[in-house]
């Protein structure tokens, strides 16, 4: 014991214990945050992104640059072939219930293939490669899983009286990413040429009388393509465009 000022007995030990349980609090204070801002990023991202990747950014959440960033990536844009002629027949709860099937389908095998699930569109799924983290070889990644949405909803649109097949448009290039919105309507997403002539080749696909339609970008890197020679496009010109061989 020690005598203050007046007399009194001071403790020596009580400031240090004092001191000590602050930084306690403000450690476990800090942990707490942390847990809840994994479980924002799980909560928010589990859904779209592989499950390694998503145990990476919660690890590491400064990794994901939400402010935006611009990066290489492969865009794929599916669509389903005479969906609005298939759901005129259907009823509402049918409609519904081949749709999430779908769904379900077609983003397991981009996520199984390492992609991003960017958004869902009506009939359509928006992917992403080599997004938010890099992805070595995400052409050839996107293309396989081009050729897996391709074959396995041929399956699917036979067991659901032709609902379901699809065209794909996929092309690489550079892009804006980052978390875009207004107040609590914010998504991560991309935007670059790259993935306004990704949605343009799909749409390309009914005219060429082709399931997969590859951009020039993509086609000059990766060999073996079958070339569809300099096809016109709305926007973008006259452009080198290749597919799949079967």
């Amino acid at each position: 014991m020690l005598f203050g000022r007046g007399g009194l007995l001071l403790d020596p030990v009580l400031p240090v214990v004092a001191l000590a349980l602050i930084l306690l609090a403000a450690l476990l204070g800090r942990a707490a945050a942390l847990a809840r801002a994994e479980r924002v990023l799980r909560d928010r991202m589990g859904q779209v992104l592989p499950p390694a990747l998503v145990s990476r950014l919660a690890a590491q959440p400064r990794l994901m640059r939400l402010e935006g960033e611009t990066r290489e990536i492969t865009a794929l844009f599916t669509d389903i072939e005479g969906f609005s002629a298939a759901t005129s027949a259907m009823g509402a709860v049918e409609m519904v219930a081949r749709l999430d099937a779908y769904f379900a389908l077609t983003c397991a095998i981009v996520l199984r293939h390492g992609g991003m699930i960017d958004k869902l569109v009506g009939d359509s799924v928006h992917a992403l490669f080599n997004a938010p983290l890099d992805q070595p070889g995400h052409e050839a990644a996107a293309l396989a899983c081009a050729a897996e949405i391709l074959a396995t909803t041929e399956v699917f649109a036979r067991e659901n009286n032709g609902f379901g097949k699809t065209r794909i448009g996929v092309e690489c290039g550079p892009a804006v990413l980052g978390d875009v919105g207004f107040g609590t309507r914010i998504d991560y997403t991309a935007h670059g040429p790259a993935v306004n002539l990704a949605a343009r080749l799909q749409e390309a696909n009914k005219a060429l009388g082709t399931r997969i339609c590859i951009g020039p970008t993509l086609g000059a890197r990766v060999p073996g393509l079958v070339a569809l020679g300099e096809i016109e496009l709305r926007s973008f010109g006259r452009l080198p465009l290749y597919t799949l061989r079967a």
